[in-house]
């Protein structure tokens, strides 16, 4: 058994789980990469200039349904980890509804108001020639057929990651991928179809996905907390997602502000193949923004749940561990992107003239530099969010995408001309890396800067005094956890009494934990934290083995007292017991 007061806790378990959780991500992000790039081949190949043509009037339809389930998914996920942290599943299921309702009931009404107006959103997007109006509308009218859900898979995906179902998720983006490949070749060479039929191709990869993750919310012997309900539904939680979601938004929307910004300043300067060389850098970077994003996104969600749990110990260690991977894979990528500049360029630029090639490759050279302060922003800017700092967030989201780079773009062509747009690329990371730095310096809490990284009050968590964190990981080390919960009671004031049922109590947690699941032959962790909080005595322990709701096992078994001895005991001695499901661990808090 390992003993640990302060900072330095072996948590075999939230390692393991981070990687889970981050291979998740990254097959999430290259389903939605490659997804319209393979749309996008297709057309090209089969349809023309004129299909290209459309995909980009398209284009900001496209992201506004994105919004939808970008935003909304975002702050629920921000406010459910908190919640499901503190062990308040009503309210967490709550807000599950609410956005589950919200998330539908928005994309309907906006892909109704699409459908209605079709035309005149046609002509609003630009397609003013008659053909590609006419097929901007039918593109339109094949792909809203799946926005809703599109975004119902966005928004339950987190609530899936959440629930440790990381297989799932993964199944859910390798399908999403399959059908849309398979769809679109089935259009083109067996119905020989046109835009719609390719729209609705994707709209057919939007459902079936749907179904796949609506289906666990659905099962009723599932171990799942979330379920939809009306109940005690308000406007305010559907606003409070909506402004903690708001960043996500934030930056999709500066991002295509400022890229079109940014591509009317290189067209200025009409040095032929400028702007194709710029958009190489972001064609490549849309296939390995997972190497930051995938430990950002799993950094978000897992600080929610920390912090509400106020587990200071396991909010440090995901601090590093998320900004340690992030810092591993950009310069692995980076060296990479640096080493095979050439073919990267010759891949992307689709031209065979030398000079576009070589300021392609220049590009990809030069910017690649900017991608390990990628995983400092980024997992800078989704902590913010999981702390709250929302303001300051929406700014900095803002600056990521539009403000700083814009900014910075200009002056770098006004003094080293066109080259000036990939040094731009890595001085804007570099400058808003050193905002991140010094935001955290100037309004952080605590002695030390490691402590200002929190961004939480100085009264956050327990100090090594009032708290033991524990991990076992076998069975004679599991029940030596009631020899140091009495100690640990009879330190904080507590009678003998109190002390000795605070290590029955332990005690029995452990043997139930164990006998459960130890037994399978695989090799299992449990970590345990002993808190002292005003009168209470709490235990909150994790483990990573098969689901087991301690509460509702124990109505099932009540009356068999010869198999819930141990289960009545902890029941009868408690205040309070609470069981969640989280991140593919059993969580329960009991106090005493």
């Amino acid at each position: 058994m390992e003993k640990i007061c302060g900072d330095k806790t072996d948590n075999k378990i939230l390692r393991r789980l981070f990687l889970k959780a981050e291979l998740s991500y990254t097959v999430s992000d290259l389903s939605k990469a490659i997804g319209p790039i393979i749309d996008l081949m297709f057309i090209s190949l089969f349809i023309g200039t004129a299909g290209i043509t459309v995909m980009g009037y398209v284009s900001p339809l496209v992201m506004l349904f994105e919004l939808i389930g970008t935003d909304i998914s975002s702050g629920a996920r921000n406010k459910v980890s908190n919640l499901l942290g503190a062990g308040k599943i009503d309210e967490a299921n709550r807000v599950f509804s609410a956005s589950v309702i919200l998330g539908g009931g928005l994309s309907l009404i906006t892909v109704l108001a699409v459908g209605i107006f079709c035309s005149e959103v046609s002509f609003i997007l630009g397609a003013r020639e008659p053909q590609i109006f006419a097929m901007t509308k039918l593109f339109i009218f094949g792909y809203i057929l799946g926005i809703p859900f599109f975004t119902m898979t966005r928004i339950l995906t987190p609530y899936l990651q959440m629930e440790g179902q990381y297989r799932k998720v993964t199944i859910i983006s390798i399908i999403t991928t399959v059908i849309d490949v398979a769809a679109d070749a089935f259009v083109i060479f067996v119905l020989h179809g046109g835009m719609f039929g390719i729209a609705l191709a994707t709209s057919l990869g939007y459902i079936i996905p749907f179904l796949i993750g609506a289906a666990f919310f659905l099962q009723k012997k599932n171990h799942s907390v979330f379920r939809i309900s009306l109940r005690g539904i308000t406007m305010k939680d559907c606003w409070e997602m909506i402004r903690r979601g708001a960043p996500a938004g934030v930056i999709k929307g500066s991002n295509a502000i400022g890229g079109m910004l940014i591509n009317n300043m290189l067209t200025a300067l009409h040095v032929q193949y400028l702007v194709a060389a710029y958009g190489v850098f972001s064609q490549v970077t849309v296939f390995v923004r997972f190497s930051w994003y995938a430990p950002a996104d799993t950094l978000h969600a897992f600080s929610g749940i920390f912090i509400g749990e106020e587990d200071r110990h396991s909010l440090r260690e995901v601090q590093k561990i998320s900004l340690l991977h992030a810092l591993t894979y950009t310069s692995a990528v980076t060296a990479a992107m640096f080493i095979f500049a050439v073919p990267l360029s010759e891949i992307f630029l689709k031209s065979h003239d030398p000079a576009a090639l070589r300021m392609g490759a220049e590009c990809i050279r030069i910017a690649c530099w900017s991608l390990p302060f990628h995983a400092i922003v980024y997992n800078f800017n989704n902590y913010l969010m999981a702390v709250k700092r929302l303001r300051f967030c929406n700014i900095y989201s803002f600056m990521i995408e539009c403000g700083n780079i814009v900014l910075i773009t200009f002056l770098m062509l006004q003094i080293m001309g066109y080259h000036g747009a990939w040094v731009s690329k890595v001085i804007t990371m570099m400058i808003l890396s050193a905002i991140a730095a010094f935001y955290v310096y100037r309004n952080g809490e605590g002695k030390t800067y490691r402590d200002k990284m929190f961004l939480l009050p100085e009264s956050f968590g327990f100090s090594p005094y009032y708290e033991i964190a524990i991990s076992a990981t076998s069975t004679g080390e599991i029940i030596d956890l009631s020899r140091v919960a009495v100690a640990f009671a009879l330190e904080h004031g507590a009678d003998m009494k109190r002390a000795k049922t605070f290590g029955l109590v332990t005690e029995e947690l452990a043997i139930l934990f164990t006998e459960h699941g130890f037994n399978d032959g695989k090799p299992h962790n449990i970590n345990a934290r002993l808190i002292a909080k005003g009168d209470d005595l709490i235990i909150r322990m994790r483990d990573d083995c098969k689901p087991f709701n301690l509460t509702e096992y124990y109505k099932i078994v009540r009356d068999d007292i010869e198999h819930c001895a141990g289960m009545a005991i902890i029941m009868n001695k408690s205040k309070d017991v609470q069981y969640t499901n989280t991140l593919g661990t059993n969580n329960l808090i009991v106090r005493l």
